[in-house]
């Protein structure tokens, strides 16, 4: 197996220092012991000159994987610096740290954090000198990430009485489950979700679970919600740094990959999240964004995917390390040289410029097609995603399952608009338009405006909600916020849905709030008779509605 070497703060040691701690990496402990005492009184001595705590990754074999200079901060860079494909499975490493000059041999809740991550048998934590007597106070702690606190005090002794010690004895019944983050896992991405809710607490409820529909929708599984209710959020993270270090901790005893907020993120809270959680972050407008990509079958859609995408990126583009460098180097090229986060700004505005150009090329296309329908009524099906608009048009069409727009009971099932001839007995053209969410990322309503046009341009609004779901007056108020928005004047009236699975009482509400409001099922074919009797003459011969008045 090969041997590790230094990784961590080495950028300011001495050729003499390097090789010392290299030294220190090639030596080997014993395999039914912690470690060598000798060897840890020398880490000792290199921690008390470079002030600095040093930590050791050892594994069965008593080999040195690792020496790591500094504090243990995150473990990304940590762990990609362990040789060997399987580093974490099976390999029963042990971690040994000498504390620096700090008499606090407890790890910190970041320490603890990677700790869980490298996911040890043991831990050995030391001073960078005895104390008075010659006794060398060493604290041993083992991994109970299901606790209030993720490691626990094992024993605190003599530094030689500890080293001696079988690290097999020490494992916990439980310690298997530290180890969960970063492993490989089959099946889809485990998400934990991190929420601002606020005081209502059915209000609360009704947000994560459309937070969770979104992260199912994406094809992933949310496995678990950390909450706080805050009238005050901070500035650097929106979430308290106590409410974060707990959710990087569920996060660990979860097995979660992936941490979703239900706020959007500037670049900076971003940064700042991700390096305290020690995990990768992702805020509900790119979520949303993912959604969509996933969903774009057409050559318009994806067009229009990649636009939003590239918008919503740009001001959070950052680079690491080397590619943050200045290009070139040496004589003659020093000065306001140009970093590889610019070259890659501009290569994104100019892809940017031509998207834009491409999608004005598509709105000019979508306006012919328009002008080719002229003389025809056009009614648009709008309202919320997941409401039944999709079920709806391919009921009052009675399309085949060739012809059959997709209706999948899933966020953002279809992107597209489809617009189908509707016999009543006069054609009129029924456009199924993509759905809207709270909170609709501003780069993909603007990239989607093309799309959007077919709802502008339409005579009617047929709002569509889900009389089954809570929280549809809510949802209602949320589409005709985004139709004011964008400037849509046409008449429109509600569509409720879902009357065969609603629950009592919800007819009546809908009919107190929206004087004229339909009520069918699309599933059950349910008053689409009284439906189509209806759309016979609306909305010329309905007065301004009551529905918009309402809702506003």
């Amino acid at each position: 197996m090969k041997q590790g070497g230094l990784a961590g703060r080495t950028a300011g040691l001495r050729p003499a220092q390097k090789r010392r701690l290299e030294r220190l990496c090639h030596r080997r402990h014993p395999d039914d012991q912690i470690a060598e005492l000798l060897c840890l009184q020398r880490l000792a001595s290199e921690s008390r000159e470079l002030e600095l705590p040093l930590t050791l990754v050892v594994d069965s074999r008593g080999l040195c994987r690792l020496l790591w200079v500094g504090p243990l901060e995150q473990s990304g860079r940590l762990l990609e610096r362990l040789p060997g494909s399987e580093r974490r499975q099976g390999s029963e490493l042990r971690l040994i740290t000498c504390c620096g000059r700090t008499k606090q041999l407890e790890a910190g809740r970041q320490e603890g954090i990677v700790g869980l991550d490298i996911a040890p048998l043991v831990w050995l934590r030391f001073g960078d000198r005895a104390g008075a007597g010659g006794q060398w106070p060493a604290q041993l702690l083992v991994a109970h990430p299901n606790a209030a606190e993720p490691w626990a005090s094992e024993a605190t002794e003599d530094l030689a009485e500890l080293c001696g010690r079988d690290p097999l004895s020490l494992t916990p019944p439980n310690a298997a489950s530290a180890g969960s983050f970063g492993a490989s896992q089959d099946g889809p991405e485990r998400v934990l979700l991190l929420a601002l809710t606020p005081g209502d607490r059915g209000r609360a409820q009704r947000l994560i679970a459309e937070l969770e529909g979104l992260v199912g929708s994406a094809g992933a599984l949310s496995v678990g919600v950390v909450e706080q209710r805050r009238s005050q959020v901070a500035p650097q993270t929106l979430w308290g740094e106590g409410k974060v270090g707990e959710a990087a901790l569920e996060a660990r005893r979860l097995g979660a990959t992936l941490v979703v907020t239900d706020r959007e993120l500037t670049p900076v809270q971003a940064r700042n999240l991700e390096r305290l959680l020690d995990l990768p972050v992702s805020d509900r407008s790119e979520l949303i964004l993912d959604i969509f990509a996933q969903r774009a079958a057409s050559a318009a859609g994806r067009l229009q995917v990649e636009l939003a995408q590239l918008r919503y990126r740009l001001p959070r583009l950052t680079g690491r390390g080397r590619s943050l460098s200045r290009q070139g180097g040496g004589i003659g090229t020093r000065g306001p040289g140009e970093t590889q986060l610019e070259k890659d700004r501009r290569a994104i505005a100019r892809r940017i410029e031509r998207l834009q150009r491409e999608v004005s090329q598509l709105g000019e296309h979508r306006a012919r097609l328009r002008r080719s329908r002229q003389g025809l009524r056009r009614l648009a099906l709008v309202g919320y995603t997941n409401a039944g608009k999709s079920s709806l048009l391919n009921a009052l069409t009675k399309a085949s399952e060739a012809r059959a727009v997709l209706a999948e009971n899933k966020l953002f099932a279809t992107l597209d608009p489809t617009t189908r001839r509707l016999e009543l007995p006069e054609p009129v053209l029924l456009t199924d338009t993509v759905g809207f969410i709270r909170d609709l990322p501003p780069p993909l309503l603007e990239a989607f405006r093309s799309t959007l046009e077919e709802t502008l341009e339409a005579e009617g609004l047929l709002i569509v909600v889900d009389l089954a779901d809570p929280a549809w007056p809510e949802q209602w108020r949320t589409v005709n916020t985004i139709l004011d928005s964008l400037g849509a004047t046409a008449p429109r009236r509600l569509i409720a849905n879902q009357i065969d699975r609603c629950p009592a009482g919800e007819v009546e509400r809908a009919r107190a709030l929206a004087p004229t409001a339909l009520f069918i099922s699309a599933t059950a074919c349910l008053g689409l008779q009284h439906l189509r009797q209806e759309l016979r003459s609306w909305p010329e011969s309905a007065p301004e509605d009551e529905n918009t008045t309402s809702a506003r």
